[in-house]
This record gives structure tokens, C-alpha cells and sequence, in this order.
């Protein structure tokens, strides 16, 4: 059995603290047990480009490559957009949920059970499951924005996912430790240059406004 899970972790200082990135496994099972442990807290909260890249990282290369009879799914919507900070925070959309459903079909000819585990809002369980089921059913799923599809994960992912695939890469040939793409961090990093100019230059601009709501008290 290949076992893996997706999940906030945050250090171990979220509930319920199990499921490191070095938990492997023991005896014949060592490497058998995959924990994809999200950390770095909702600063900023994991989201559809975090759990797309997981699958296209690790999730389905070390899938494909152990080549399974029957895939079971315990479909927990925790990570779903719209629960508490304490429930989880993360952002990913329901539709997202259908699109990974949908990867997960390429395996075992198609032989996928998804067991409804839960989730704590309704209305993102309902969502989710929409999806997924639409998903196993073969129909057309909505596409994700062509800028989610292209995105790199935030800085907190890339972590998870480097400790991750250091790990799992001794175990699985097809898991390579993650890098980011040249291209795709230079993107990042001069979109992240230019949010912080445009900051700095509303702040220059409020200050302005500001000085100009209390002129010096020469000039009345």
C-alpha cells in the first residue's frame, strides 16, 4: 500500500501535530508513506497552485510509478476556501478538488473510490463533492484560470515541497527534489519588485494628500 496525505502541519503545531515529512514508514514499508506537510501557518494560506503543484511534483509521479490495483480517496474538504483559520484557512477551490479528482482517474484504469470524510462547512463540502463527483463521472469540468495553471507556489510551499521531495526521492525514481524554474523565479520576483513599488508609490501618494489636507500653518 502507497499511502499519502496532504495536510497542514505547520511544525507539527497544528492539530493533530502527526504526519511529518520523515515519517516514511518502517520495515517493509519504509518509503510507502508519502506526508506532504504544509507548514508556514495562512502567512499566506495554501491554495490551488500549492496543491496543483504537489500532485504534478510528487503526488503523481510517485503514484504512477508504484502503479496502483485501486486508488481510495478519504475526501476531506479541511483545505476548501471558507473554513476558519482554526479549521484549516487554506483557500483551495472546489473546483480545484474536481481538476486533482480528475489526475487521479489516469491511474489504476480509472478504478478510484473517494470516501466522503468531511469537512466542518457545509456549503464547501457540498462544493467540493459537486466537483469531484462531476469529475468521476466524466464530465466536463469548468477550466482553472490560465494564471493558476502557470503560477509557482509561495515561498512556504517551496519549502514543504523541497523538504518533501528531498525525502521521497531516495524512495521513488520519478521524485525529483524540487526546484523552481529560472524563468518562473525571476517572474515571481519581479512581480513581487513590482507590488512593492506600486505600495510604496500609494503610500508617497497618501502622504501628498495628506500634507495637502493640512497645509503648513505659513501658507492660510
Amino acid at each position: 500500500i502507497l499511502y499519502v496525505s496532504l495536510h497542514r502541519y505547520d511544525e507539527g503545531n497544528f492539530f493533530p501535530g502527526s504526519g511529518a515529512p520523515n515519517e516514511v514508514g518502517s520495515g517493509p514499508g519504509e518509503g510507502f508513506n508519502i506526508n506532504i506537510a504544509w507548514t508556514g501557518g495562512l502567512d499566506p494560506p495554501m491554495g490551488d497552485v500549492e496543491y496543483l503543484t504537489a500532485f504534478r511534483t510528487v503526488i503523481m509521479p510517485a503514484a504512477n510509478e508504484f502503479d496502483p490495483e485501486i486508488v481510495l480517496v478519504s475526501a476531506g474538504f479541511d483545505a476548501v476556501e471558507g473554513h476558519d483559520p482554526p479549521l484549516g484557512g487554506y483557500k483551495v477551490t472546489a473546483k480545484c478538488f474536481g481538476h486533482l479528482t480528475k489526475q487521479l482517474l489516469k491511474l489504476a484504469d480509472g478504478r478510484v473510490v473517494l470516501a466522503l470524510e468531511g469537512g466542518h462547512d457545509l456549503t464547501a463540502i457540498c462544493d467540493a463533492s459537486e466537483a469531484c463527483i462531476n469529475a468521476l463521472l466524466g464530465n466536463e469540468l469548468e477550466p482553472l484560470p490560465e494564471d493558476i495553471v502557470h503560477q509557482i507556489p509561495n515561498m512556504n510551499a517551496i519549502a514543504s515541497l523541497k523538504k518533501t521531495t528531498e525525502i521521497q526521492s531516495k524512495y521513488w525514481k520519478s521524485v525529483e527534489p524540487y526546484s523552481v524554474p529560472v524563468d518562473c523565479a525571476l517572474a515571481e520576483s519581479q512581480k513581487r519588485e513590482r507590488e512593492e513599488t506600486e505600495t510604496v508609490s500609494a503610500m508617497a501618494s497618501l502622504s501628498v494628500d495628506v500634507e495637502q489636507c493640512f497645509p503648513q500653518e505659513s501658507s492660510r
